[in-house]
């Protein structure tokens, strides 16, 4: 009876943690310097997450000033006929972009103005580190195996609707840290440097032995190799022909995806004054494939003028490529593409627009491939579209938000007992447990802690081993 209650308790537990949604959107809310978490099985927001990478070192009241005190006051001005606060760029993250390790339990966030690069944890949203790196850090790319994560850096915002609003980097470099329970540091190679100016676009090969990234002011695509420390580099845009610091901006790559050796590279493109000719013209937005072995261009599908390509993602069940189209109001151009691919062809299935975008930007697939979410930066809109481009319903996360880049979890929590997260519960989850109860030096992930608690009492001893071992007995 005793063992029978043990399991039946287990069962219980099992089932409480069943109740926490499996699919959790996040959404990066730039102006609001939060990050959103969404529960895609109702469509509301559940949590509000403050980036805080830095605090704001004083607040000062200037409502109460008169005009003739208020511009003596450090942090205070007279603006529209009342004193208001200058804005502290000190106590400004501008959180931009996340990636996931869902082995671990782990997600990761850049703050563009602030220079952090975040580490937190899936089970509970709570910060773990953040590591400087200065720069107006952009785009992220994971290592799960080796623990790296790669960040890429922000490109100039001029021409594209921002202004002054967002910050801009100065360096060519792609950095790497290694993370774990203990947090961030930098890997023994540190960073890697290219031979051109903002390098935006960023992606992984599936080994994690090769990295990607584009300059957005150069028009150049680089192939990084992690073991060797070789970088190859090649012209995207061969009309022009240009050489690799020559910035001529007329494709401008935004972000790119790995697939086998296949590499995509969405190219906003757009108004484009070509400085050998003095003439104007339009660049239609475009996504590129390319064999990522042999660095050359496979295809290529234009997507119309003004169309804006940013942010890209591949669906987890077809060959098929999809892309939010920041667009532009004037023109009605925002929207959303789906491109399907071959070993040397794409073709496009559908592009959707709709009055109601504006300025889209962050796009992510549902685990089973049947929704397409796109992040609306001009509204503060999360919107969601069917694998056939059949607009179903949005989610507002706050009309001034400005929301980015967006991540959807696919694999949900790990089981009780199953502490290596490998979906069996075997002896090798006990040895992994006792180890953690007897020695004093082993950290272990948010996931690894979460399926160790088989008690939920807080603590990882001796009764959350026997209770995986009865469970293990019991379910044989």
């Amino acid at each position: 009876m005793v063992k029978l209650a043990k399991i039946i308790f287990l069962l219980f537990l099992n089932f409480l943690i069943s109740q926490i949604p499996n699919e959790r959107l996040f959404v990066t809310m730039q102006m609001a310097d939060q990050v959103g978490v969404i529960n895609t099985e109702n469509s509301s927001v559940n949590q509000y997450i403050a980036s805080d990478m830095e605090e704001i070192d004083s607040e000062i009241s200037c409502m109460i000033l008169e005009e003739s005190t208020c511009g003596f006051v450090e942090g205070c001005e007279w603006s529209m006929g009342m004193c208001m606060g200058t804005i502290d760029a000190s106590g400004i993250d501008t959180p931009h972009f996340i990636v996931m390790d869902e082995e671990l339990g782990y997600w990761f966030l850049t703050t563009m103005t602030s220079g952090y690069v975040a580490q937190y944890s899936l089970v509970d949203n709570h910060l773990i580190d953040s590591f400087y790196v200065g720069d107006a850090p952009a785009l992220l790319t994971i290592d799960t195996v080796r623990k790296k994560v790669y960040c890429s850096r922000t490109m100039p915002m001029s021409g594209m609707g921002m202004g002054d609003m967002m910050p801009s980097s100065e360096s060519n470099k792609i950095q790497a840290l290694d993370y774990g329970p203990s947090g961030l540091s930098e890997s023994n190679i540190s960073d890697y440097e290219i031979d051109s100016p903002a390098p935006h676009a960023i992606a992984i090969s599936e080994d994690g032995n090769e990295i990607f990234t584009a300059s957005n002011t150069t028009d150049w695509l680089y192939k990084i190799n992690t073991i060797t420390e070789e970088i190859t580099g090649v012209v995207m845009d061969l009309n022009i022909n240009n050489l690799s610091g020559q910035v001529i901006q007329r494709l401008k790559p935004i972000q790119c995806l790995s697939i086998g050796n296949k590499l995509f590279v969405t190219c906003s493109a757009g108004s484009w004054f070509n400085s050998f000719t003095g003439e104007n013209s339009v660049i239609p937005g475009q996504l590129q494939m390319w064999n990522s072995d042999t660095m050359e261009l496979i295809d290529f599908i234009e997507l119309g003028n003004y169309t804006n390509p940013w942010h890209i993602k591949e669906s987890p069940i077809d060959d098929v490529i999809y892309i939010s189209l920041g667009g532009d109001s004037e023109y009605e151009t925002e929207g959303v593409a789906s491109v399907s691919f071959t070993d040397n062809m794409l073709s496009l299935d559908w592009l959707t627009t709709n009055p109601i975008f504006n300025t889209l930007h962050g796009v992510d697939v549902s685990s089973d491939g049947e929704k397409i979410y796109v992040s609306a930066r001009g509204d503060g809109f999360i919107h969601i579209l069917n694998s056939s481009g059949v607009y179903l319903e949005s989610i507002s996360v706050g009309m001034m938000s400005m929301p980015g880049g967006i991540c959807i979890t696919k694999k949900g929590l790990p089981i009780l007992g199953d502490s290596n997260n490998n979906k069996i519960i075997n002896v090798v989850d006990i040895i992994k447990i006792l180890n953690f109860v007897i020695m004093d030096d082993i950290l272990l992930s948010p996931y690894e802690i979460f399926a160790s608690d088989l008690t939920l009492d807080g603590v990882i001893d001796i009764t959350d081993v026997v209770s995986i071992v009865d469970l293990i007995i019991n379910n044989e």
